[in-house]
């Protein structure tokens, strides 16, 4: 199990640093409420990014983006939804984005 997590806390390194070297700021990561959590909240061009990110290391179970089922992006809108509410400001531009990354190779992960 513990090896899975370091799977996706390595996409999720991954994805952030693609982000940010895109432009992005990030401004938090694995925000968590009790009905759901977002993997990075980012800003680009004033527009607010909720991204999901969903690594895989093969694809003998389907594309990464797979796993974002109906039922997943219900707890993420409603963790957006608490993000949002629990903000001062009006964002008129929010983005719900998934990023895939797949790897082939790991070595030495912990």
């Amino acid at each position: 199990m513990r090896y899975m997590k370091n799977v996706g806390d390595l996409g999720e390194q991954l994805a952030a640093d693609m982000l940010k070297n895109s432009g992005y700021r990030i401004i938090m990561r694995n925000y968590a409420v009790r009905d759901g959590e977002i993997d990075i909240i980012a800003i680009k061009d004033g527009v607010l990014h909720f991204v999901e990110v969903k690594t895989r290391k093969g694809d003998d179970y389907g594309f990464p983006s797979d796993a974002v089922t109906p039922a997943k992006q219900k707890r993420i809108k409603k963790a957006a939804n608490t993000y949002l509410s629990s903000r001062r400001g009006h964002w008129q531009n929010v983005s719900f984005d998934v990023y895939e990354v797949m790897i082939n190779h790991i070595e030495n992960c912990l």
